[in-house]
């Protein structure tokens, strides 16, 4: 059997990749010499192909490193530079060696993962000799903070912040689509030590992710009660006051009964024996609803928790004066009824929505 760091572990290797997982110099020379070609992958499986170079990095056989390298190896294809499986399998002598035979540092996966990204995720103490080298920790060092904080790194997140990057980072990746902020993400991992940190070491709790969303709303959904307490102290006044608030939103032109549903409460809807399994909706109250876009629609997010189906929201759609539904995951939004309507019989609604 033969491990190859995460990529598995294989019954049998085609005999040139045996020769460079086994590190043998002599083996490995004989296949170049035989037209063994350096850019092209390997099949290992029906799922993975590596290139020489590659199986060379992952499995630390820093000789046959420095023979491919010496054969005129590219170190910096497009979407698989060298660099990254260094950092992340490798040790600091390699990722010297490589840097100084001409691998950038700045290389990006097919997944736009960087160099401080790999080193997270495989060894952690190739991220200092990646700054030593030169990588701006603070213009490449933001994915990696949120991962850190994703992870409840709280070691790695002080360090990073410590040298500087970005504490409100929130480009979208694949990860994270709806551009998470490092606060949104411990907030939405209920990790209140975490989010007191960034906060005091002077996170914006106003940023809105892509949906609305900020941190002091997802601690809502998420039931936090101390959290959401904490995080609306940070907030302005003008967050939490309903007189503001209905000014804010006099263009959803919401329907007076439900503006008091969302304000006298109680704000839960409870739906036995119902064919979605949907057991309850809770609502937020009118001040903490959230101003959303899906495509060019304005829509006003007033459900806090779909009992079973967290990727569905309940909306108001005031192009259409109705409620309305938002499905996060895949990016569809509809209508459903008059307020009144839904309130007559929401699990029927449900029940047409869902199944």
């Amino acid at each position: 059997m033969f491990k190859i760091g995460n990529q598995g572990t294989f019954e049998t290797l085609p005999d040139h990749a045996i020769a460079i997982y086994k590190g043998d110099v002599i083996g490995v020379e004989e296949f170049i010499k035989q037209g063994m070609d350096l850019e092209r992958e390997i099949t290992l499986s029906k799922y993975i192909a590596l290139t020489p170079l590659d199986i060379a990095l992952i499995t630390n056989q820093q000789a046959v490193v420095k023979l491919l390298v010496d054969n005129g190896v590219n170190l910096n294809v497009k979407d698989n530079p060298a660099i990254l499986k260094a950092v992340r399998y490798g040790g600091e002598e390699i990722i010297r060696y490589l840097h100084q035979k001409g691998a950038r540092l700045n290389g990006l996966s097919r997944v736009k993962s960087n160099a401080y990204d790999e080193a997270y995720y495989g060894n952690k103490k190739n991220i200092a000799v990646l700054k030593d080298l030169g990588l701006d920790i603070r213009k490449y060092g933001g994915k990696t903070l949120r991962k850190a904080v994703s992870n409840h790194d709280m070691k790695m997140v002080q360090y990073l912040l410590d040298e500087g990057v970005d504490i409100n980072y929130n480009e979208s990746d694949m990860v994270y689509p709806y551009k998470a902020t490092p606060l949104t993400v411990a907030a939405r991992n209920n990790n209140m030590k975490m989010v007191q940190f960034l906060v005091e070491r002077g996170a914006d709790v106003t940023i809105q992710e892509k949906d609305g969303e900020r941190a002091y709303t997802i601690a809502i959904s998420q039931k936090n009660a101390e959290m959401a307490e904490y995080l609306k102290a940070h907030e302005p006044q003008d967050f939490h006051n309903l007189s503001n608030k209905l000014h804010v939103l006099k263009s959803y032109k919401l329907p007076d009964a439900l503006i008091r549903f969302l304000t006298e409460g109680p704000r839960r809807i409870d739906l036995p024996d119902n064919s979605s399994g949907v057991g309850y909706i809770e609502f937020f109250h009118l001040v903490d609803t959230v101003e959303m876009k899906m495509g060019r629609q304005k829509l006003l997010r007033i459900s806090s928790d779909v009992d079973q189906y967290s990727h569905v929201l309940i909306v108001w759609n005031p192009s259409k004066k109705m409620i309305g539904y938002a499905d996060i995951e895949h990016q569809e939004i509809g209508t459903i009824s008059t307020f009144e309507a839904f309130m007559a019989n929401p699990a029927s609604y449900m029940d047409n929505l869902l199944n």
